[in-house]
């Protein structure tokens, strides 16, 4: 009986826990609300989606679209420039209200985070160099291949059978590696291959290794604000601005 009174109270303190969590993060809300801004987690490394300009500010694909959902919400966005395998944690800790990093939906991330609805569809591909005679994956058996931290791009690359895959902080490293021939290969994704085939003259793998959808990402169990973003994303795709923003960023 005591046992049973015992598991009762621990179960009745963890529901108060959750209720508490839960009113904590609708509060989130309404502060956002009050504040008239969102914080926005982003690792500008990574043109043309997001990157740092001349002026020192960063600009991209998403940037813009952020700013736009936020413009509908009757919001603004303050960034924050954060390494991509941070930007998660940053997301979960509620050091920023949201990430927006060219993030791809996945299973395992759905654990931790809450994802807005997708507003682009990519995959991954691998960029070589010319030279390399590497046009399959076949190809890149023994070989070595670069990609960043906490990507899909470390994922795709490491289900390559044979190759040895070299993980880096960012993604200008994983590119640098293939400039400078420390890496026969980097796989990125499909628009920011292309920004850097154009920069560098690399080419393109003959066929991608995947496609997937692109999300915002939020903290669990704030579906108000979820909501909200979902419905600002769902206006700027039907007005026109999200493939007016593409056009400008070539994505």
């Amino acid at each position: 009986m005591i046992r049973q009174s015992c598991k009762v109270f621990v179960l009745a303190l963890l529901a108060l826990a959750w209720t508490s969590m839960a009113m904590a993060e609708c509060r989130t809300w309404q502060q956002i609300q009050s504040s008239g801004f969102f914080t926005v987690g982003t690792s500008p490394d990574y043109p043309p989606f997001e990157s740092i300009d001349d002026n020192g500010n960063i600009v991209g694909f998403d940037i813009d679209l952020i700013r736009a959902v936020a413009a509908e919400m009757g919001l603004e966005v303050r960034l924050q420039a954060m390494g991509f395998d941070s930007i998660l944690i940053a997301v979960r800790s509620g050091q920023v209200q949201l990430g927006m990093s060219s993030f791809s939906v996945t299973e395992e991330r759905k654990r931790s985070v809450d994802f807005t609805i997708p507003y682009y569809s990519s995959g991954q591909v691998v960029l070589v160099n010319p030279d390399s005679g590497i046009r399959t994956v076949n190809d890149l058996k023994g070989k070595v291949v670069s990609a960043q931290i906490g990507s899909t791009s470390a994922d795709a690359a490491q289900a390559i059978e044979g190759a040895t895959v070299r993980i880096v902080d960012d993604a200008s490293t994983a590119v640098m590696m293939l400039r400078n021939r420390a890496a026969h290969g980097v796989v990125l994704d499909v628009a920011i291959a292309e920004n850097y085939a154009q920069r560098f003259g690399f080419v393109q793998m003959d066929e991608p290794l995947n496609y997937e959808e692109v999300a915002a990402v939020i903290r669990k169990g704030c579906p108000e604000f979820l909501n909200a973003l979902n419905e600002a994303f769902g206006k700027v795709k039907a007005s026109g601005k999200l493939d007016e923003l593409r056009q400008k960023w070539d994505v």
